[in-house]
């Protein structure tokens, strides 16, 4: 399953107009669907660019103070896309948190409880002044906060990146992130590469991460700050391969660099014929197996010296042990029968991350490679214990699911939890394995399989 997160910041002098031909057809360099991992396009402005043609959601922004006036507030009225962004970068543009709280009740809001629009923060600067003006308006704000924090960052270092993004989501933890720009300043290609990877990674890894945008898609270096080592764009429109990484891999690999990340994905059964859903699903939507026909029951196992129906482990390796007791501790919370360790899953599940290990990539297997099997699905940069951080990643997806039938909401950011957590479930086996630049791919097997499209875990 893609992770779809990805904004296309699309520079407005690509759409072309007066003195400054376009040149709109490079848009379609752009793998857009439901197997690319690009989410939206950003342009800064009001106004939708005509060569998207709604392959993708657009984000319209109400940049600055023009942007709320006349004909472009007018487009902002009347679009019919869901997500509203506002002021970018107002501390630099000479308004106040307070201008900008008048304007959040006065237009702002008005959006949100008469058209339903969700709405994003004024996205800052990352240094002092960016941060004291974010916090003054979060403060003013705080009856009626934006739907979403809006951050950009921009440094040399990847680390230094991560930890003011996670510090700024800790301020406010309820609004989920979209970091509307993001780049490497370093003049070094390769530090931009391992910047890159390293970072979009890393976002694509955390739930409470909606979007980010990796500045940008325009023909030119946008100014002496931004880096020509992290042009995503060629003077005549045609992607770089920093561009093409960005559009198209995920997870992202820089040549003979591990990324520093955690990625997952889940498989979704089937038992209702008339549920189609692709392989080529959009974001939110499951990624479909063959369909079983009929719902899986759990076999019985009999107690004191009774035939057990599992082949489970005599003694399990550490790493297992602490997997496997992640799994049943959360489900002896939820009421549910603890799981079992059973080998010949265990061997499948390793098998299986082997082939992964040797094709590089995350994929998963078909049906008639695992019959009557869930699988779940994870990879890592490196871990000395990778059965454990993957079964605590799954498990930590509890705090996207709400109750909703499989197949329901956004089924890409709890499917994990729900595999882990199946009430028909009984046994579990994992096994990883690791690739020739040290990444980790981890499966988990789960017999007999949960997911199936319109039922509840529990």
């Amino acid at each position: 399953m893609v992770i779809k997160k990805r904004q296309i910041l699309w520079d407005w002098t690509n759409t072309g107009g007066d003195g400054h031909p376009g040149v709109p057809d490079k848009i379609n360099q752009v793998p857009f669907g439901g197997n690319s991992p690009v989410a939206s396009v950003v342009n800064w402005n009001t106004w939708v660019p005509p060569e998207l043609k709604d392959r993708a959601p657009f984000r319209p922004m109400v940049r600055v103070l023009e942007s709320t006036k006349g004909g472009e507030w007018a487009q902002i009225q009347n679009s019919k896309y869901p997500i509203i962004l506002y002021f970018n970068e107002p501390e630099r543009a000479n308004i106040s948190p307070e201008q900008a709280r008048d304007i959040w009740y006065g237009q702002m809001l008005p959006l949100r409880k008469n058209k339903g629009k969700q709405l994003g923060s004024p996205a800052v600067a990352s240094d002092e002044n960016g941060r004291k003006w974010i916090e003054k308006f979060m403060s003013l704000v705080s009856k009626d906060p934006p739907d979403f924090l809006c951050l950009h960052y921009y440094s040399k270092n990847a680390n230094d990146a991560i930890k003011y993004i996670q510090d700024m989501h800790n301020k406010w933890p309820k609004h989920k992130v979209m970091v509307t720009e993001i780049a490497c300043i370093d003049r070094n290609y390769q530090a931009v590469v391992n910047f890159t990877v390293h970072i979009c990674n890393w976002l694509d890894s955390q739930n409470w991460v909606f979007e980010y945008g990796l500045f940008d898609f325009q023909r030119k270096v946008a100014d002496g700050f931004v880096s020509p080592a992290a042009q995503l764009m060629d003077a005549n429109g045609n992607f770089t391969e920093l561009g093409k990484m960005y559009v198209h891999q995920q997870p992202m690999k820089a040549p003979g660099v591990a990324a520093n990340a955690f990625i997952s994905l889940n498989a979704i059964e089937e038992n209702d014929s008339q549920v189609e859903v692709s392989d080529d699903a959009k974001a939110g939507e499951p990624l479909s197996h063959e369909p079983n026909g009929e719902t899986a029951e759990a076999p019985e196992a009999t107690e004191n010296g009774g035939l057990v129906q599992f082949s489970i482990a005599a003694a399990l390796g550490p790493d297992q042990q602490k997997a496997l007791d992640i799994h049943n501790n959360k489900r002896k919370g939820k009421g549910l029968k603890p799981l079992a360790w059973d080998n010949q899953l265990a061997k499948n599940a390793e098998n299986y991350a082997k082939h992964l290990a040797q094709i590089g990539k995350l994929q998963h297997s078909s049906g008639d490679q695992r019959p009557n099997q869930g699988e779940n699905l994870a990879w890592a940069s490196s871990s000395n214990t990778p059965l454990a951080m993957s079964a605590n990643l799954w498990i930590a997806e509890e705090k996207n699911y709400h109750g909703e039938p499989i197949g329901q909401g956004d089924f890409g950011s709890y499917g994990h939890y729900t595999q882990c957590m199946w009430k028909l479930t009984t046994k579990l086996g994992m096994g990883s394995a690791k690739d020739a630049k040290g990444g980790v791919y981890v499966i988990g097997r789960y017999s007999p399989p949960g997911n199936f499209t319109g039922q509840k875990p529990y």
